[in-house]
C-alpha cells in the first residue's frame, strides 16, 4: 500500500511529453510510481478533471514586501507556483533602517507600480537587518518555497542613506556593503541582485540607488 495515490489526473510531467491520464503514487513524500494499477493508498485523492504537474518556479518576482503580510504570495500559489525568487533587480526591503522605510516604499510604488496605501498598511517592519527579515519570513511560515536575493539598492540605502541615489560610494562604504552582503549570503541569501536600467527610477524620478554605483563598486 502506498502512502498516497492521486487518481485520474491529467499528468504533465515537465519533460515536454504529452499529458497522459493516470495515477500517481507517493511514499515518504516522494513520487514513486506513475500510471495505472498502482494498488491502494492510505490516502486517495480523486483528481478527475484536474491537471497534475510539477510546481512552477517563478524566477522573477517582487513579493519582498507582500510576504510580510501574505504568506501565500497570492495569486502565484493559486496558479501553480511552488517556489518564488524575490529581491529581483535589487529592489528589496531589507536591510532597511526605520528612517528609510517610507522612502523605500515610495520608491517601490514607482519602480514596480505597487500601491503605497497597501504597502504602508501591510508591511510588517519587525526587522531591520537582512537576517532579521529572513527570520520574519520563517516565523510567518511561507506557503511557497522562497529564495531571496540581497538587493543592491537596499545595501546602498543602508550605508549611504538618502545620498544613495545621488552619488557613488566611497571605498569605505563599498567595504561596508560587502560586509553586509557576506552576512546575508551566510544566512541564506541565494545571491546579489542589482539594476542599472535607465527606466528604474523611484520617488520624483530620482534614480534607484543601484544606478549610481560606479565600476569600482560593481566589481570590488
Amino acid at each position: 500500500m502506498h502512502d498516497l495515490i492521486i487518481r485520474n489526473a491529467q499528468i504533465v510531467d515537465g519533460t515536454g511529453s504529452p499529458a497522459q491520464s493516470g495515477d500517481v503514487a507517493i511514499d515518504d513524500g516522494k513520487i514513486t510510481k506513475l500510471g495505472s494499477g498502482l494498488g491502494r493508498g492510505g490516502e486517495e485523492i480523486n483528481a478527475d478533471g484536474l491537471t497534475l504537474a510539477p510546481g512552477i518556479i517563478d524566477l522573477h518576482t517582487h513579493y519582498d514586501a507582500q510576504l510580510t503580510w501574505d504568506a501565500s504570495a497570492s495569486p502565484s500559489t493559486g496558479l501553480g507556483v511552488t517556489t518564488t525568487l524575490i529581491g529581483n533587480c535589487g529592489f528589496t526591503i531589507a536591510p532597511c533602517k526605520p528612517e528609510h522605510r517610507d522612502l523605500t516604499l515610495r520608491n517601490l510604488t514607482h519602480v514596480e507600480g505597487m500601491s503605497l496605501d497597501a504597502l504602508r498598511t501591510g508591511v510588517d517592519w519587525d526587522f531591520e537587518s537582512y537576517p532579521e527579515y529572513l527570520e520574519l519570513l520563517e516565523r510567518r511560515g511561507m506557503v511557497p518555497n522562497v529564495a531571496s536575493y540581497c538587493g543592491h539598492s537596499s545595501l546602498r540605502m543602508w550605508v549611504l542613506g538618502e545620498e544613495a541615489s545621488t552619488r557613488a560610494a566611497t571605498p569605505d562604504e563599498v567595504a561596508q556593503m560587502k560586509s553586509i552582503l557576506v552576512e546575508a549570503l551566510s544566512v541564506g541569501a541565494v545571491g546579489f541582485a542589482t539594476s542599472t536600467l535607465e527606466q528604474h527610477n523611484g520617488e520624483n524620478g530620482v534614480p534607484m540607488p543601484s544606478r549610481l554605483a560606479d565600476e569600482h563598486e560593481m566589481f570590488e
